[in-house]
């Protein structure tokens, strides 16, 4: 399962899924973010940044580990970085990284 910590205004960083990731911004925006995971509402946090809650299988409502995910390729377009997509252990399929 992915970690998270928030760091009053310097940012709020998630760990142990698909890399580190520090999302920058509002201290008041920020904590909204934390407090909505820390508190499981996926689908809150989901709408202020999707890729930050990507462990979280939306159609399952579950939490997965990285190693649990089936992690497909990086997908381009037109020679630029587009998404990535994967697979939870029950078969439902989404993105990850956008």
């Amino acid at each position: 399962m992915a970690e998270f910590s928030f760091k009053g205004g310097a940012g709020l960083r998630r760990k142990g899924f698909m890399a580190e990731v520090t999302k920058f911004g509002e201290a008041h925006e920020l904590h909204r973010i934390f407090e909505t995971i820390h508190t499981a509402d996926f689908a809150g946090a989901r709408g202020a940044d999707a890729d930050f809650v990507a462990f979280h299988c939306r159609n399952c409502n579950r939490s997965y580990c990285e190693r649990c995910w089936r992690i497909g390729p990086p997908q381009f377009d037109d020679g630029f970085y587009d998404c990535t997509s994967a697979t939870c252990p029950e078969g439902h399929e989404q993105i990850v990284d956008d």
